[in-house]
């Protein structure tokens, strides 16, 4: 081989190597691109559907906690006497139940008062067409245990819808063990004007 060959060698070395990169530039630059961008793409996608798929796990566990909230609700009373008008005797029956509640689980009762339209209660203020409502105040005397008797009892046993407020309880000083309650009891019926009792 002369020298000129010799030489010439290198260069189309070097010229294969860098046509091949050219080559490899154009024709593979464009498919790896185009490969990142749906790989891009796909993760974008997948972060999409982990995301929608997680709001449609929330919006399920929020209606099924609604739907069990729902179902947890207790009745409203209804009775057959004329509920039309303000009357202490619409809630009799509730009235009883509560006193035997408070009896069995060992509160001695005080005094009881009522207010046949309490002026804070949400469910009559935003439905006295509806409801009659009656809010005994109840002045108990009994130890902690048994006041979270009666309330348990109240909860899991009382079959209409109740709400109890303004808890206040405070300890005799004589006696720590006795404890004074004042708790508020709202009871609901619901009106069904014209029926009167017989």
């Amino acid at each position: 081989m002369n020298k000129k060959n010799k030489q010439l060698v290198p260069i189309c070395i070097a010229l294969a190597v860098l046509l091949f990169f050219v080559i490899t530039f154009i024709v593979v630059k464009p498919k790896y691109e185009e490969f990142a961008e749906m790989q891009i793409r796909a993760s974008k996608n997948d972060v999409e559907r982990k995301t929608l798929e997680e709001k449609i796990r929330k919006i399920d566990a929020e209606k099924e906690a609604e739907d069990l909230k729902l179902k947890s609700l207790k009745p409203i009373y209804e009775t057959a006497l004329d509920s039309s008008a303000d009357n202490l005797g619409i809630f009799g029956n509730m009235f009883e139940e509560i006193i035997k509640k408070a009896q069995k689980n060992g509160l001695l009762i005080r005094s009881i008062e009522y207010d046949m339209r309490p002026a804070n209660d949400p469910i009559y203020i935003e439905n006295p067409e509806l409801y009659n409502a009656c809010e005994l105040k109840f002045f108990f005397v009994g130890s902690y245990s048994q006041l979270r008797a009666f309330l348990a009892d109240m909860n899991n046993n009382f079959n209409y819808l109740t709400y109890i407020s303004n808890l206040k309880v405070t300890a005799f000083t004589s006696n720590t063990d006795y404890l004074l309650i004042n708790i508020s009891i709202t009871l609901y019926s619901k009106k069904n004007e014209g029926k009167n009792q017989r």
